[in-house]
């Protein structure tokens, strides 16, 4: 048998080279938390309570929110629209078509946020909050034709932050949930009660970031 010298070591992929680099602020200690692919572009959002949007090729940037004064926890896209979620107690709604001076529509909540989503139908928008003074966690519904008032309040079903929700593409009437309590609890939205609302519940014996 012919042994053939190994002159470099393998590999199976191409060498990688930065090919764009963009500076999202020049404040001190700020941090990208999230970066999204929306209609107008590449959005990120950071630690300065900013979402600042890019050109994906380039990085050039193209355009700023400024509208919450408290941390960002959450940004989701959906068609023409953005979504953003706050510890300030709001998800505020952007039209990407327009100038991004003010939210289109603002969701107000009783307790900071940390997670939220729309139903594949967008007929009702749900979000978790942190854990409370009164140690209730809750999961706030509202209706996007009144976002300023919740439609309905789950309070009992976790008993820590909620860090997580994903509505169900197929199921439009179920989401899921997650908490730090080590919790994912499945919900039927269409139901009013919190106990005949909750299909199936499963401990994940550790926090669900």
């Amino acid at each position: 048998m012919v042994r053939i010298p190994v002159t470099q070591a393998p590999t199976l992929l191409p060498k990688l080279q930065m090919a764009n680099a963009a500076m999202f602020d020049l404040g001190k200690d700020v941090y990208i938390y999230e970066t999204l692919l929306t209609d107008i572009g590449l959005a990120v959002s950071g630690s300065n309570q900013k979402v600042c949007f890019y050109e994906p090729e380039t990085l050039q940037k193209t355009g700023l929110l400024d509208y919450h004064k408290d941390q960002l926890t959450q940004i989701r896209s959906r068609g023409t629209g953005l979504f953003t979620c706050s510890v300030d107690k709001q998800i505020a709604c952007w039209d990407l078509r327009q100038a991004l001076t003010s939210p289109v529509q603002v969701f107000k909540a009783n307790d900071p946020l940390l997670s939220f989503d729309i139903s594949a139908n967008n007929t009702f928008l749900v979000g978790g909050s942190i854990l409370n003074d009164s140690y209730s966690a809750n999961i706030t519904f509202w209706d996007p034709r009144v976002p300023s008032t919740p439609i309905k309040l789950f309070e009992n079903s976790h008993s820590d932050d909620v860090s997580q929700i994903h509505c169900c593409p197929s199921a439009h009437n179920q989401f899921l949930s997650g908490s730090t309590d080590g919790l994912l609890c499945t919900f039927d939205a269409s139901q009013s009660d919190e106990d005949d609302a909750l299909l199936y519940v499963a401990n994940t014996n550790a926090s669900v970031a």
